[in-house]
């Protein structure tokens, strides 16, 4: 009997360990599978993946709206570097010379130029003016009192021409007594 008893406990531990090992194998033990992960519906995986688009797009859309200003306040820094003097209009009383009469005229500007054949220097009107108001050789715009406007170049002066004044090249004495006196804005360009 005791025979039967310890191949009957043999048997019965053989077993034992070849069931546990068999279900180990297969992947059928439950003490060691991973649980199973949540079961979402089709509604639910669109949503999830509608979601991270967005969360891309919205990367994207920022990295491009931080590079626009980026390149905005470089184009503001352009353009106050491109035209440092820049200044706002003041007031300017303007009257009109010429370099084309048969006396008194030399033709030949306070900075040297020649302009006994044209009233553009550099492509700008030359206009005289008071060089401790504005700088020989700065560009200007000018707005007449009908709203028209030009550049004109600084790069005569004269001996009435003092303060807040200018007076402007015209191609003869006609066109100076035309113009006359009057109140103009100016602004330095460069």
């Amino acid at each position: 009997m005791d025979r039967a008893i310890l191949r009957g406990g043999v048997s019965i531990g053989i077993l034992t360990n070849f069931t546990l090992t068999a279900q180990l194998f297969s992947g059928h033990c439950p003490a060691d599978q991973p649980p199973e992960p949540p079961r979402i519906t089709p509604e639910q995986a669109a949503i999830q993946s509608a979601e991270s688009r967005n969360v891309k797009l919205t990367k994207e859309i920022t990295k491009k709206d931080e590079r626009i200003q980026a390149l905005e306040d470089e184009i503001k820094v352009l353009k106050k570097a491109k035209n440092p003097t820049a200044k706002k209009w003041k007031t300017f009383e303007a009257t009109a010379y010429t370099a084309f009469c048969a006396e008194g005229c030399t033709g030949i500007t306070k900075t040297g130029v020649d302009v006994s054949h044209s009233i553009y220097y550099e492509g700008a009107r030359v206009i005289a003016v008071d060089p401790s108001v504005i700088a020989l050789g700065s560009t200007v715009e000018v707005r007449l009192a009908d709203g028209s406007s030009f550049r004109a170049k600084a790069i005569d002066t004269g001996g009435a021409i003092k303060g807040a004044r200018l007076d402007l090249l015209v191609a003869n004495e006609a066109d100076a007594v035309q113009f006359g006196r009057q109140s103009v804005e100016l602004r330095v360009i460069k």
